[in-house]
């Protein structure tokens, strides 16, 4: 899960983004190239909707899918234009993109975190609530969403981030030092959270008791330039989207068996996992929990995902300034136009 949860945004401030940009239709199917897919692994309706050859089916162009395990190397694509589409990016580092001038627009929301992330302690820690940190060490992944979160949920509770200690510490490390005594509370998500739950440990606190005011999203993004030529292809994208949550509500075991497949995992263990989120459809992408729809898309969830991502982003050096305005970097025009189409 790791692998779509970290920033990895602090490797694109040297891209070189401007007029120069190869977005323009250089994977115009009339050229005779593909539409190329970036994705990163997560047990979710487009792993459904990859193994379905959905994309293939709604674009009806030649689809090349490509598999990153970071995102650096997927935002410098997708910035010159070598890649039309990236999915699976969390908010904050597609935030981060934002201000670094990768050309982009949010047209798919495709899950929100709810308890497929969360704070869990040892039972013999003795802590019981938030402010039973205080002084304590809390292991996480640095540069990762769990410090957002974390922070924002101490906030909350009255405390700085500096009253805790950051371990920072890959979740399989995090696992085994869990096991061997050396850690008591970490902050990282599933699957290992729930091993850490499973041996003697219990959650204190889960990413959605604090979606209000830090949502985490996994987000569909398309190369904005490249987008304002290829219309019918983002909706095509847009299609085979909701086509793989729709597969999903519909036949379950064949879904949890097709995200087992692509992320080399048990299906047992697809379903449990998917248990941690909240996945969007056709009608929730333009409600206010999802992208909006006219105005309101400057109040909605994903707008607000970005903007609370940003502000962290700036107050903790990893941006010098926060974006201004990003509902202009969300787009449900194309959720729109598929919904007419219906």
């Amino acid at each position: 899960m790791s692998r779509w949860r970290t920033l990895t945004t602090l490797g694109i401030a040297g891209l070189a983004i401007g007029g120069t940009l190869a977005g323009c239709g250089t994977n115009a199917t009339a050229s005779g190239k593909v539409v190329t897919i970036g994705y990163e692994n997560a047990p979710d309706p487009e792993a459904v909707a990859i193994e379905q050859h959905f994309f293939q089916k709604y674009l009806h162009a030649k689809v090349k899918l490509i598999y990153f395990s970071s995102g650096p190397a997927a935002l410098t694509d997708l910035a010159s234009g070598h890649l039309d589409f990236m999915t699976t990016l969390g908010n904050p580092p597609t935030a981060s993109a934002i201000a670094h001038g990768v050309p982009l627009e949010v047209v798919w929301a495709m899950e929100r975190y709810t308890t497929g992330e969360g704070l869990v302690v040892k039972n013999s820690s003795g802590i019981t609530s938030l402010k039973g940190l205080k002084g304590k060490t809390v292991a996480l992944v640095k540069g990762s969403t769990s410090p957002f979160e974390l922070d924002t949920a101490l906030k909350n509770a009255g405390m700085p981030l500096s009253s805790v200690t950051q371990e920072n510490m890959t979740p399989p490390d995090m696992v085994a030092a869990w096991q061997h005594g050396s850690i008591q509370a970490a902050y990282v998500w599933t699957p290992f959270d729930n091993t850490m739950q499973q041996n003697h440990g219990h959650f204190i606190m889960y990413d959605q008791n604090v979606y209000k005011q830090s949502p985490i999203f996994n987000l569909a993004v398309v190369n904005s330039h490249w987008a304002s030529s290829h219309k019918s292809l983002v909706d095509g994208f847009v299609k085979a989207e909701a086509a793989g949550v729709k597969f999903f509500h519909q036949h379950p075991t064949k879904s949890y068996q097709d995200m087992g497949k692509l992320n080399n995992i048990s299906a047992a263990q697809a379903k449990s996992q998917t248990k941690g989120f909240q996945y969007e459809t056709l009608a929730t992408e333009v409600q206010s929990m999802g992208m909006g729809q006219g105005a309101a898309v400057k109040t909605s969830l994903v707008t607000k995902s970005l903007s609370s991502a940003a502000k962290w982003l700036s107050q903790t050096g990893q941006i010098s300034s926060a974006p201004h305005n990003l509902a202009q970097y969300v787009n449900p025009s194309f959720v729109e136009s598929v919904m007419k189409g219906h």
